[in-house]
């Protein structure tokens, strides 16, 4: 009797890792708590943008031909735009915002007249994309104005800083100096529809002076986006183990097994 009830367990064992064994196989795709990571690259005028050594405060005097004047600047100073540079980033990357915490500091003084947003790269073809850019054209009252952008994503009205841009400056209204940032959603951003923020600063006082979002524009809503370790295609992985002598599985012939002892142990348990 001992021995039988063990067959029937041994064999119970055999039937479960089987079934485990052909059971689907899917990779993880939870980028709930993984960490958020971007990388992003700058342009302008169709060229990638590299950030002025310095810039000079903002003026309403006329600039020589309407063209824009080059500045040179020594190594303190070029070290003190990247200090200024590293303490924003510090400042503004990893923080959560709401959209009801947005609080303009300028009257009038500067806007974000009109932004476009490309979608790119969509490996597995799935809808979602990992790569994304953003062209704004930012205007001021001033004949120029050194400025820089934050770039967030985000969901029902919470955003999360993904770039903080270099300084850079903006014309009147010249429809010619439009900024771009190309983000790539390396982590952490599980497919989803997302909402895409942009703040502008005036570089001379830190204050906050402009922004577009969701609201403002529907350019900037429900953008389907994924992070790259999304982007794969998901098979079905089945294991089947077969018998030189016969065609069938192993896993009938330990049901019918466990049938037969079972029916076994019905009768001894009847004498």
């Amino acid at each position: 009797m001992k021995n039988l009830v063990s067959a029937l367990a041994a064999y119970s064992a055999i039937a479960t890792l089987q079934l485990a064994f052909l059971s689907p196989v899917h990779a993880n795709t939870d980028s709930s708590s993984e960490e958020k990571q971007v990388t992003s690259t700058e342009f302008r005028y169709d060229k990638p943008f590299l950030a002025a050594e310095s810039l000079q405060p903002k003026t309403t005097s006329e600039l020589a031909n309407d063209s824009i004047v080059e500045q040179s600047t020594d190594k303190v100073n070029a070290q003190q735009t990247t200090l200024n540079l590293t303490n924003k980033h510090q400042q503004f990357l990893g923080v959560n915002k709401s959209s009801s915490d947005i609080v303009v500091s300028s009257v009038n003084e500067f806007w974000i007249y009109e932004s476009w947003v490309t979608l790119h790269q969509d490996i597995d073809y799935d809808g979602y994309h990992s790569a994304f850019s953003i062209e704004f054209d930012a205007d001021t009252i001033y004949t120029r104005a050194p400025v820089y952008a934050v770039l967030y994503l985000g969901k029902d009205g919470i955003y999360d800083a993904i770039h903080v841009s270099s300084e850079f400056y903006i014309y009147s209204e010249d429809s010619t100096d439009t900024f771009t940032i190309e983000s790539s959603l390396i982590s952490g951003f599980p497919p989803g529809e997302y909402d895409i923020l942009l703040e502008l600063y005036d570089a001379d006082t830190e204050a906050l002076v402009a922004f577009t979002d969701a609201y403002d524009d529907s350019a900037l809503a429900y953008l389907p986006l994924e992070s790259e370790n999304n982007e794969y295609v998901v098979e079905d992985t089945v294991v089947i183990v077969e018998e030189h002598g016969g065609a069938w599985s192993l896993l009938p012939l330990f049901l019918l097994g466990g049938i037969v002892l079972t029916r076994r142990l019905r009768k001894l348990s009847h004498h």
